[in-house]
């Protein structure tokens, strides 16, 4: 390596530098220790040398002419007074590179502390970590993130999601994350920039079907229902969705039933690839026509609750008689797989909302009179079921208890009368059900009917 005297490096001398055959370093007699070195292929650097408990080493500051000389001169100085204090840059660029990243914490928190967790909480927070929080932070060092790098991730997920749901989860899973981090060093103690974070306002979802709406959707079902082979479809119908499709659907109105407990609930396993059954799908043998009524084994709280009873009303019954059976399918919604339960229940359900739109503009009905269902998801026709009972009087007690719900002390007064309370309701709420998807109630005449009530009441108490 060439040598030379120190001297006064100023732009000019450095510039004036020729690469050599070997590399060549100028000391600098301004600050000591500061040296510009050129390679023989011309690249131009400072490199301060100093000696760090009686080891002499290098430090590279930057590149010429990125680096001026004062730039390098002044870095070069006040890394000199860090030195002093016995600090060793290079130990501590070394420490910087290697420091763990959130992606390498997140790595342990799904091997070590998942497993801890409930597998559909599991499952949660690590679709959580792949989807929003590692493509965010996953590269930044731990110790490097802020309350305000939190914050502005928190911020994008409330205005992508704008209910608040997901925001409050995402900052549930770093808090928690980092306190888990703290433990296993990562961050001292108390770093947690997940913590302080002001939850999002939830809005909570309570769509479901008015009666009107009902009755748009039964229109619909009616024109799509596949035409039986011995007859010929009606060319102002619409092209036929899936009997059984329509089926779960229907009963999912009819009984409260969540999609889970019809057609069952199943996860890939990334690491398998394999299918894992979470919830079985509704099998033949959990339904007793004569009884009126399905055994529900496994459902979403079966863990808590144990069996669910549901009670099926004359039309849900009536349903099941008719709904054609597949040989050798035991599902009561079967799938296009030999035994194997239907899949891809959403696509049909949009079908189904599209058909409303559909039939409404063909009918010519009048905007205003029209009903809009495209923000109706399948679960709001459970909350449907429910909703019905509570405009027909029933509080809230009872629908809970239909729906799954704890019936808690609903029966406990009629248990001694031997009348069921639960199975009444269901019949009353069933019926009318039956009713508006049968396009039968005449809603006009009934607001009439509600309004000429009102008014003789009113009446008989003026007189």
């Amino acid at each position: 390596m060439g040598k030379s005297k120190g001297v006064n490096l100023t732009k000019a001398v450095v510039e004036a530098l020729v690469p050599g055959k070997a590399m060549i370093r100028v000391p600098d007699t301004e600050v000591r220790g500061l040296n510009i070195q050129i390679t023989p292929a011309g690249v131009m650097s400072w490199v301060l040398r100093f000696r760090v408990h009686g080891h002499q080493k290098a430090h590279t500051l930057g590149r010429w002419p990125e680096l001026t000389v004062a730039l390098a001169r002044k870095k070069a100085l006040s890394l000199m007074a860090d030195i002093g204090d016995g600090n060793d840059p290079a130990a501590k660029r070394k420490a910087e590179r290697a420091a763990k990243t959130v992606k390498d914490l997140a790595d342990q928190f799904t091997k070590e502390h998942l497993p801890m967790l409930k597998k559909t909480t599991s499952d949660e927070y690590a679709r959580l970590l792949e989807k929003r929080i590692l493509p965010a932070l996953g590269s930044k060092r731990v110790k490097d993130i802020e309350p305000s790098d939190v914050a502005a991730l928190l911020s994008q997920i409330r205005m992508d999601t704008p209910k608040g749901v997901m925001a409050n989860r995402v900052r549930a899973v770093l808090s928690k994350m980092f306190t888990m981090g703290a433990l296993w060093g990562y961050c001292p103690a108390g770093a947690n920039p997940a913590k302080g974070q002001a939850r999002a306002p939830e809005t909570k979802k309570d769509r479901h079907l008015s009666d009107k709406e009902l009755i748009a959707l039964g229109a619909a079902f009616r024109h799509l229902e596949p035409t039986p082979d011995s007859q010929e479809r009606d060319p102002e119908a619409l092209d036929p969705v899936d009997v059984h499709a329509l089926a779960a659907l229907r009963l999912a109105l009819l009984t409260g039933m969540r999609k889970s407990e019809l057609i069952g609930n199943r996860k890939h396993d990334k690491a398998t690839g394999k299918v894992i059954e979470v919830i079985p799908a509704l099998p033949w043998s959990a339904v007793d026509l004569d009884a009126g009524q399905i055994r529900l084994d496994s459902h979403k709280t079966s863990k808590k609750a144990g069996a669910r009873i549901v009670l099926l009303c004359e039309g849900a019954c009536q349903l099941l008689k008719d709904l054609p059976r597949v040989l050798g399918n035991p599902y009561v919604i079967p799938g296009f797989s030999v035994g194997e339960a239907l899949v891809g229940l959403q696509t049909f359900w949009e079908r189904v909302r599209d058909a409303v739109g559909t039939l409404q503009e063909r009918d010519e009905v009048p905007k205003k009179a029209r009903v809009d269902v495209s923000d109706v998801t399948i679960h709001d026709l459970r909350r449907s079921f429910a909703s019905l009972g509570a405009r027909l009087g029933y509080p809230e007690a009872f629908t809970g208890a239909l729906l799954g719900h704890s019936a808690g002390t609903v029966t406990q007064g009629y248990a001694r009368l031997g009348n069921d309370p639960l199975r009444d309701a269901v019949e009353v709420i069933g019926s009318r059900m039956a009713a508006l998807l049968a396009g039968s109630v005449d809603l006009a005449k009934e607001a009439e009917e509600v309004k000429k009530a009102k008014d003789e009441k009113a009446k008989s108490k003026g007189a």
